[in-house]
């Protein structure tokens, strides 16, 4: 009898642990009946995925400028009286720019000849003075003589300081002179003007910008283009030289050129007023430069405005679909996709493949999928005839905070701490602790151990 009793709670211990792991199981899949046997699952548009559709790449702005471009200094001692360009205009070389007011040099020199004429005259004065003194000295007596002397070799050394002062007087008539003749400013190459700058010069404006603050006029050259682009400081790192990159038309993006970063210029653009947020708060961040090398300038407009992404290949037009490898699964030597069907759920799509581009790791699809369709990733848990979403606030909202999934049974419960961890299955239940391990007639006493029916070690029958 006592062998029986124990084959008798064996059998119920084994059936109570069967059910429990049968409620386990039920535990698990609670929730995917409501929703055709599986979880929420996330889809994209195969349009996005294979890189058709565009936005996905960081942009930076630039513009086409010249290669070479010339800055005309304004005198901070002059004044402009009139300007003949505009920006935008195109210059041939030695057109004239902009021309100086000249009435308030020609009054300089005036005064400048007026000083010339002044310290001529007092050179003429003190010859005069010296042929008086030699006269005296010929008719004193000896004892007389060397004051006479001393006097002219003094009037003497005021000629030769005189005669310094008038070449230099000399001189500065002369600049003035051709300051004046040359008061119209020309251009000193070819090209476009591309500012025009009436603070330049002024001592207020150099303070606060860079090294061309006396850049009145800037000329670009014609044909040499290059673009400049801007990036924030938040950027600035993931940009090297010789990285290639993609520029677009900001008009029809279609239209691209291709092209190489030349340089990065990490000295901060001057005079930024841009900002980003974040934070609880607006805080300044610096912009920098950096200047692309085009391939190719053919249709492109000296000023003209483009989008730059890096190049990841994604320029590159290849005709048909071609999807990335790991959406793609196999079965029996059959491909398949998840894809969602008219219904909005997920179904196992038979796809048929072509070409493999190891270079972008993708599979050409020729048959079963179009542009159009949504797919899911193939990720271990998705159930066929599941709902779909294509906002993955969704996917969060399903696993969000206080679900089963996530702080219910499945986590902190019954299958974490509960029965399975903590409980009866684990450390303190049947199956580790308890009877089918350590104490159970199955491990130490039962006849499938020890021998069946035979098995007299306990003194049964």
């Amino acid at each position: 009898m006592k062998k029986k009793a124990k084959i008798i709670t064996a059998i119920v211990a084994v059936v109570v642990v069967l059910l429990a792991a049968a409620l386990l199981i039920f535990w698990k899949l609670a929730g995917k009946g409501a929703n055709g046997g599986g979880r929420l699952v996330y889809v994209e548009s195969v349009k996005s995925i294979t890189g058709l559709s565009l936005g996905l790449e960081n942009r930076y702005m630039g513009i086409v400028e010249s290669q070479e471009t010339k800055s005309v200094e304004k005198d901070p001692n002059k004044t402009v009286k009139e300007v003949y360009v505009q920006e935008g205009d195109m210059v041939s070389e030695g057109d004239p720019l902009f021309i100086y007011d000249t009435e308030d040099m020609e009054l300089q020199l005036q005064q400048l000849k007026l000083e010339l004429q002044s310290i001529e005259n007092g050179i003429a004065t003190t010859k005069d003075q010296i042929k008086d003194l030699t006269a005296q000295r010929d008719q004193a007596s000896a004892d007389d003589k060397l004051g006479f002397t001393s006097q002219i070799q003094n009037l003497q050394a005021t000629i030769k300081e005189e005669e310094y002062n008038l070449s230099v007087k000399q001189l500065e008539i002369e600049r003035q002179e051709q300051s004046i003749q040359s008061a119209a400013v020309t251009a000193p190459m070819s090209g476009v003007i591309k500012q025009i700058n009436p603070d330049a010069g002024n001592s207020d404006y150099n303070m606060g910008s860079g090294s061309d603050a006396n850049a009145y006029i800037t000329i670009m050259a014609v044909g040499d283009y290059r673009v400049k682009g801007t990036v924030s400081e938040l950027n600035v790192y993931e940009l090297t030289a010789g990285m290639p990159v993609i520029m677009r038309s900001r008009v029809d993006e279609s239209i691209t050129w291709h092209g190489t970063i030349e340089s990065i210029d990490m000295e901060p653009q001057q005079n930024n007023n841009d900002y980003y947020y974040g934070g609880g708060g607006g805080e300044s961040t610096s912009k920098y430069s950096f200047y692309v090398t085009l391939d190719s300038t053919e249709n492109l407009i000296l000023g003209q405005h483009l989008y730059i992404e890096m190049d990841y290949g994604q320029g590159e037009v290849k005709e048909g679909l071609w999807l990335p490898s790991y959406y793609i699964m196999t079965e029996n030597g059959e491909y398949y996709v998840w894809a969602r069907d008219e219904k909005e759920k997920i179904e196992k799509r038979k796809v048929s493949i072509g070409e493999y581009d190891e270079n972008t790791d993708c599979y050409e699809i020729l048959d079963g999928l179009a542009e159009d369709d949504y797919i899911a990733f193939p990720e271990e848990d998705v159930v066929e005839g599941s709902d779909t979403t294509t906002n993955y606030d969704d996917i969060i909202d399903q696993m969000g905070d206080g679900g089963m999934m996530d702080d219910g049974m499945m986590d902190d419960g019954m299958m974490d701490d509960g029965m399975m961890d903590d409980g009866m299955i684990d450390d303190g239940g049947m199956i580790d602790d308890g009877m089918i391990n350590d104490d159970m007639v199955l491990d130490d006493d039962m006849m499938v151990d020890d021998g069946g029916e035979s098995d007299t070690s306990d003194g049964g029958e």
